[in-house]
């Protein structure tokens, strides 16, 4: 499962084409916000918004969000989306989506896997993608929402995709992958599945997060900022006792297969702030 490389799908709205390169230089960033972070500072300019996942989405319970990074009036915005999206854009394969460019015509983005078609407004977003293994997110006058139900905070991603001119994006993921040790993982899954008594949230009646069984009142409006790691997991905020455990978080990568060690673990949140403050931290509303 585990990977030297990161997987990034590059889309270009105001061409309408893209690519999927391959980033062996970037294993040490992990996923979610450390992973965008670096993006954007390579490739990104002015003009990114890019959704990542972490390696522990789709995989172990509460690692449930989704980061998605940006600028908005020169400050660099990091938000997290709750939903099914987390585990969708983890089953395409792929580490991270970077859109750029603005569309010439409202369009809506058509993700499966690695492939990406360019649909005009008005196309029936019902019917695109993978029933069961989709996530939607959607643009209407007033919000963008994901899944019918869940937005980000503050409602700053709808003005990003409107200035994109992005209506719509569906993502399917549809690829499967083995564990190294299956027995091993289930016992890990269990145990971090039986620590509600470690989340800063109560249990509700609200829909859930992938991964979580929660449906708590938060998770509707997503999350803005927080612990680098934890985000770049990327894990929602009120597990935090749980995915800031450098040795917990070791354990859940060494039974996926990946190779990080305690002190690279450990010394990864200094890692990503290096990039954030090439990236100007002083104008970073939130990171």
């Amino acid at each position: 499962m585990s990977s030297l490389a990161k997987k990034v799908l590059y889309i270009d709205l105001s061409r309408q084409e893209f690519e999927v390169k391959s980033h062996p230089d970037m294993n040490e960033f992990i996923g979610g916000v450390g992973l965008g972070a670096k993006l954007a500072l390579d490739f990104g300019g002015d003009d990114f918004l890019i959704f990542s996942t972490g390696p522990l989405n789709g995989f172990f319970p509460f690692a449930s969000k989704t980061s998605v990074l940006f600028r908005d009036g020169g400050k660099i915005q990091d938000t997290y989306l709750g939903g099914s999206l987390s585990t969708r854009l983890r089953f395409t394969g792929l580490d991270a989506i970077f859109i750029h460019g603005v569309a010439k015509e409202p369009m809506v983005l058509d993700i499966v896997d690695e492939k990406v078609s360019f649909k005009p407004v008005g196309e029936d977003v019902g019917s695109l993608g993978l029933p069961g293994k989709r996530s939607v997110l959607d643009l209407d006058e007033n919000r963008a929402s994901l899944d019918a139900y869940f937005e980000g905070p503050n409602n700053i991603l709808h003005k990003i995709l409107i200035q994109k001119n992005l209506k719509a994006m569906i993502i399917t993921g549809s690829k499967t992958f083995d564990i190294p040790d299956r027995e091993r993982y289930e016992e890990l899954y269990a145990k971090i599945l039986a620590r509600t008594e470690d989340l800063t949230v109560e249990k509700s009646g609200k829909p859930s997060c992938s991964g979580c069984p929660m449906g708590c009142l938060y998770s509707k409006t997503g999350e803005l900022g927080g612990d680098i790691l934890v985000h770049s997991l990327v894990a929602c905020t009120f597990a935090e006792k749980i995915y800031s455990d450098t040795s917990m978080v070791f354990s859940c990568l060494n039974v996926l297969g990946y190779g990080y060690t305690h002190e690279e673990i450990e010394n990864f949140p200094k890692l990503v702030y290096d990039v954030l403050s090439k990236l100007d931290v002083g104008t970073t509303s939130h990171i």
